[in-house]
């Protein structure tokens, strides 16, 4: 599993084409300076980014421009990715969510169990929830959304710390969300990805000093999603055929989730063994048992979760354990908060 390659990027990013208050250029500057592979926009109802020929390699970094779907009430935010145009803004997310499918895109559901406290949150961002997610047609979702949690955290109490330390309060995913993604994994497939929903909104603080809430530079040092594949992907492939990949290792759960504020996750691996073969994230073994393999960059305390349930936990850098039947997937701490998420693989009883 160590031989496979694996491929760093940042998913949701806002630009000036909606409410975001970068550039391309400069965004991709920035995640050029974070050492990232790939970059995923989605500005607010439009792919006009796309017409104006953005998307594909900027020397060593990839673009994929998507644009994020909501409907007439602002609800069922929906990331959508490899379309040449926008849908019909009046259509409903089951029907949003079945044409990017159709299309052969990929389709994310954002932000799924965002929530606020009314009475003390920040005024005029109200939540945009989804509600029911038990849509068949949902096949990826954000397992954790990098500014949903800092405005779920912040408050007209806090606010200007949470302005001034945006990363401090990034601890762990929704308990919520895991439980309902585990729940669903028994019955079939659904990717999780880490997205951060960039914006770099410039807010000024006691009305002198303006300071831009989650600045680009900083979210591409937050939540990143790591595609771990067989395909290589290099600087001046096929743009088509690098999206392709992307989305079909998304699409397939070849990937984590890492919070680099707990430190660099390159080189993590978490796989299943059988019968001589090797299991990557995402795929279903067959023989009804397994040895479950893990590889860590640095020592962590590791969960692993089987059927929604801890079936083991321990502080380790390596972990190689035989286990029966079951929907597995690990969840890695350090410095007793939240760093590494896997998707899972299965293993089904003879």
């Amino acid at each position: 599993m160590t031989e496979k390659n694996e491929y760093v990027g940042c998913i949701h990013i806002h630009t000036i084409y909606s409410d975001g208050s970068g550039t391309y250029e400069e965004i991709i500057s920035k995640g050029q300076e974070a050492g990232l592979d790939f970059l995923m926009f989605s500005d607010h109802m439009t792919l006009q980014p796309k017409r104006d020929g953005y998307g594909g390699w900027y020397d060593n970094i990839f673009v994929s421009v998507g644009y994020e779907i909501n409907d007439r009430e602002d609800k069922h935010h929906y990331l959508a990715f490899g379309l040449e145009a926008e849908l019909p803004s009046e259509l409903s997310h089951e029907e949003y969510i079945k044409k990017v499918k159709e299309l052969g895109g990929l389709g994310i559901a954002a932000h799924p169990f965002e929530e606020r406290d009314i009475k003390n949150s920040l005024p005029g961002y109200p939540p945009a929830s989804w509600g029911n997610l038990d849509y068949e047609g949902i096949e990826v979702i954000e397992i954790w959304n990098m500014m949903s949690h800092w405005m779920e955290k912040t408050t007209i109490r806090n606010k200007y710390w949470n302005i001034v330390h945006p990363r401090s309060f990034s601890t762990f995913p929704k308990k919520q969300l895991l439980k309902w993604w585990d729940r669903v994994n028994l019955k079939r497939k659904v990717t999780g990805i880490g997205s951060i929903d960039a914006h770099a909104v410039k807010i000024k603080i006691l009305g002198i000093f303006e300071k831009s809430v989650f600045d680009y530079k900083i979210m591409f040092k937050s939540l990143r999603t790591h595609l771990v594949i067989d395909e290589m992907i290099k600087p001046g492939m096929d743009r088509d055929e690098v999206e392709g990949k992307i989305f079909q290792a998304i699409k397939n759960g070849h990937c984590f989730v890492s919070n680099y504020r707990r430190g660099d996750a390159r080189g993590f691996r978490f796989w299943a063994e059988s019968d001589g073969k090797t299991y990557n994230m995402g795929e279903t073994v067959s023989s009804g048992t397994a040895n479950i393999r893990a590889i860590l960059p640095q020592r962590g305390t590791c969960r692993l979760i089987r059927n929604g349930e801890v079936y083991y936990k321990n502080e380790l850098k390596e972990l190689n354990l035989e286990v029966p039947a079951g929907v597995y997937r690990l969840e890695v701490e350090k410095d007793g908060r939240g760093w590494i998420y896997t998707n899972h693989i299965r293993i089904q009883s003879k």
